[in-house]
């Protein structure tokens, strides 16, 4: 079965405080988005695809030797959005979707992920925070199973008490 890998690197990440793309400020020794391609690269993705917006001929540029398609997301209007912009390249098998700017995810944790998928199952990796602030929220249904992910900025107060 075939993998491909979409890592998203579109938002402009204004938390950060900088005119740089989010993606492209360095963690040991290179841009925070390389380490998330060289964790895609190690699970011997069949294609690797980013999608990019704001800053995004800074982001190619930094990413030209990298074996990439990339996918633009010119309106920025949340993560389902940008996901949607890669469909076109997509093959017939399974499908990762990672952050550009988690860069400290761990093979195993992917692999692991990627075992639990199927052709009829799908899986979502998820946390539990002592402080969860500023992250979305996965709400369950009463079986436990992910139901709806709520944005921190959008979540009730009942809703931002989940960890």
């Amino acid at each position: 079965m075939t993998l491909d890998v979409v890592i998203l690197a579109a938002g402009q990440g204004t938390r950060m405080r900088s005119a740089k793309p989010k993606v492209l400020h360095p963690l040991a020794g290179k841009p925070m988005v390389r380490h998330v391609i060289d964790t895609a690269m190690g699970l011997g993705a069949d294609r690797l695809h980013v999608v990019i917006g704001h800053g995004a001929q800074q982001v190619r540029d930094s990413l030209a030797e990298c074996p990439l398609q990339f996918a633009e997301q010119t309106e920025q209007k949340g993560t389902g959005h940008a996901v949607a912009q890669a469909l076109d390249g997509l093959g017939d098998g399974k499908v990762l979707v990672l952050y550009g700017d988690v860069p400290l995810i761990r093979r195993d944790t992917l692999s692991a992920l990627l075992d639990a998928v199927d052709e009829r199952r799908m899986a979502l990796l998820t946390v539990a925070l002592a402080d969860p602030t500023g992250y979305g929220r996965i709400k369950r249904n009463a079986r436990g199973e992910a139901a709806a992910i709520v944005e921190h900025k959008d979540a009730s107060e009942a809703e931002r008490a989940i960890t």
